[in-house]
């Protein structure tokens, strides 16, 4: 009842707000849907279908045959959790939880290792942190490739963590199975076998699974889409409502991941770059609410509860923001080092000129010059997909034969 009349409220706040401030309102909307057709729909499209591909053609399943003995014997987790995490680090956000959450329903994983699972495998993209952030939002690569790195090692040291607290295994485990009862999707001798198993359970042919990883990656682009328009808004609105010295409510990284990320890279210029790249890894650590109400919906069917989930987001970004200061100097020094440290683009990283100038929606840079470069790559990998499907055939013929 209470949350019915918050939510009630709010609608009634965001209705008025709108009549009163209508260009505002409509600035903010421009916005949000300049930034996702820009740079966030032809930077992540060619990738996302291909995250998809990597699902169907078993890629992923091999990745998790890969990390099954380090799951098993370093954490102490059954093999489908390997899965569960090899599927959240590459396809992105929400993924993780729906691994989570349907290992959780077939009792292949205790309730606690669910909740850890949950904890580590809601990850961003690496396409979104190399090309939308770095090479979009920043117009510098490497600082990808440092987001990156700066976001995977504060998980993993997250995920240790959580492991060894003391307090990780007193919840009750109704239901659980033992640990040794792991999913069969890593259970195998090789990860050839897994990339053959996880190709013969999808079962569908390349050119259904190719035609249904475009239409799935178009609407999940466009639901992202939608959250940015509705969350630009929102957080233009609350701030114009809020007194100044409660502006902290109105950062769209609270709310949005990409948004949040987009005006951190655009004050860069005035807070400095280590400063805007440990919050861009914050804000993509914590994923914004709009990502943690898709992954509330993901787990909404199983035992798993959101305040842990809530927690170990912020619990997260905040390890993330001081690993990125801390990574910061070393990754500062190591571009003396670096192969192409002659190119403009590393120079001007190694003599100081450290951020870009304030971007600015409307001089916002498009990503879809790069656009057939991107395709190009993905009709490679669909080639070796389709050769790596056929040999694939072509042995399991020859082992009934």
């Amino acid at each position: 009842m209470v949350r019915t009349a918050f939510l009630g409220l709010v609608s009634l706040w965001l209705v008025a707000s709108i009549i009163i401030s209508p260009d505002e309102a409509f600035q903010a909307a421009l916005q949000g849907l300049t930034i996702w057709w820009d740079i966030v729909f032809p930077g992540l499209l060619p990738f996302l279908v291909l995250a998809e591909l990597m699902v169907a053609f078993g890629v992923v399943h091999a990745l998790g045959a890969l990390l099954e003995p380090l799951v098993r014997r370093l954490l102490g987790l059954p093999g489908s959790a390997a899965w569960a995490l090899a599927l959240g680090w590459t396809a992105g956000y929400t993924t993780g939880a729906e691994a989570a959450a349907r290992l959780r329903t077939k009792r292949e994983i205790s309730r606690s290792d669910g909740q850890w699972l949950l904890a580590v495998a809601h990850m961003p993209s690496p396409m979104l942190m190399f090309i939308v952030i770095g090479a979009g939002f920043l117009h510098q690569p490497l600082y990808g490739l440092f987001i990156a790195g700066a976001v995977w090692i504060s998980a993993l040291l997250f995920g240790l963590v959580l492991r060894l607290f003391p307090g990780h295994r007193k919840e009750t485990e109704s239901g659980a199975c033992p640990p040794s009862a792991g999913s069969n999707a890593t259970a195998y001798s090789s990860p050839m076998e897994a990339l053959a198993a996880g190709r013969a359970e999808d079962g569908r042919s390349f050119g259904q699974v190719l035609g249904e990883a475009v239409t799935l990656s178009v609407q999940k682009l466009m639901t992202i889409g939608g959250f940015m328009i509705v969350w630009a808004l929102f957080a233009r609105l609350l701030q114009l409502t809020l007194p100044e010295k409660w502006a902290l409510f109105a950062f769209p990284g609270l709310y949005e991941a990409h948004l949040g990320v987009y005006s951190a890279s655009e004050q860069a210029a005035f807070w400095g770059m280590p400063a805007a790249l440990a919050l861009i890894c914050a804000v993509l650590s914590f994923s914004g609410f709009s990502s943690l109400i898709l992954a509330r919906s993901a787990f909404a069917g199983s035992d798993l509860r959101f305040a842990p989930f809530l927690a170990a987001r912020i619990g997260h970004a905040l390890l993330a923001f001081a690993t990125a200061l801390l990574l910061w100097t070393p990754f500062h020094k190591a571009l003396a080092y670096w192969p192409f440290a002659g190119t403009s683009t590393v120079a001007a990283v190694w003599h100081g000129a450290l951020a870009p100038p304030a971007l600015g929606f409307s001089r916002l840079p498009s990503l879809w010059t790069y656009v057939p470069l991107a395709l190009g790559a993905l009709a490679a990998t669909l080639f070796i997909g389709m050769l790596a499907n056929w040999v694939l055939r072509l042995s399991t013929d020859r082992q009934r034969l």
